[in-house]
């Protein structure tokens, strides 16, 4: 994981995003499509307030769904995305949306 790290260095806060079960506490839950199905993303109800400025960061990137999530997640709890980073990109994987 990246995002701990980097929140450190940048004197952030560290909000993770997980598949379905994994988070504690009471979550909230964002579907988003796969190249082969569905899935969820979850986030922890109170990681973020209201005018949060957020920095996403996900380690692989295939079809943007997970990205595309987590975006919609930060902005529904009413943060707001400034940026998205990416370690690694999959170019020949077709991206949906």
């Amino acid at each position: 994981m990246f995002g701990p790290s980097i929140a450190l260095a940048i004197g952030a806060k560290f909000v993770p995003f997980r598949k379905p079960r994994k988070l504690p506490g009471k979550v909230i839950c964002e579907e988003y499509e796969l190249e082969y199905g569905t899935d969820c993303l979850e986030m922890q109800v109170d990681a973020v307030q209201q005018g949060d400025r957020a920095l996403i960061v996900d380690d692989l990137v295939a079809t943007g769904g997970t990205l595309s999530a987590a975006i919609r997640l930060l902005e529904c709890m009413g943060a707001q995305v400034v940026e998205c980073g990416c370690v690694v990109g999959l170019p020949e994987v077709k991206v949906i949306g």
